[in-house]
């Protein structure tokens, strides 16, 4: 059986300690108090509205919850948002 492209990917980050995320092109987030939350490496938005926003990541939807929700900042790379953010909700 031939190693899947991740598996080896995964493989070289652990032998090279560098980290997953970069090497595997897996999403990040940083979370500031419960104000603002940095999302990178997203696929886009799939929502938007003042209550929830809805990014695709490569492991699925992430679901922001809050009032008052803003998009701060949004690049290929990135997303900051901001408000009074109450729950994230990861895929399963």
């Amino acid at each position: 059986m031939k190693p899947t492209p991740e598996k080896v990917k995964m493989k070289l980050s652990n032998m090279f300690d560098l980290p997953a995320d970069v090497v595997l092109d897996l999403p990040r987030y940083m979370l500031v108090g419960n104000s603002s939350l940095l999302i990178e490496n997203h696929e886009g938005i799939l929502e938007y509205h003042e209550t929830l926003i809805r990014i695709a990541t490569k492991d699925g939807t992430v679901s922001v919850v809050g009032q008052g929700l803003e998009l701060e900042q949004i690049s290929t790379e990135e997303i900051m948002i901001s408000g009074h953010i109450s729950a994230l909700k990861w895929p399963e």
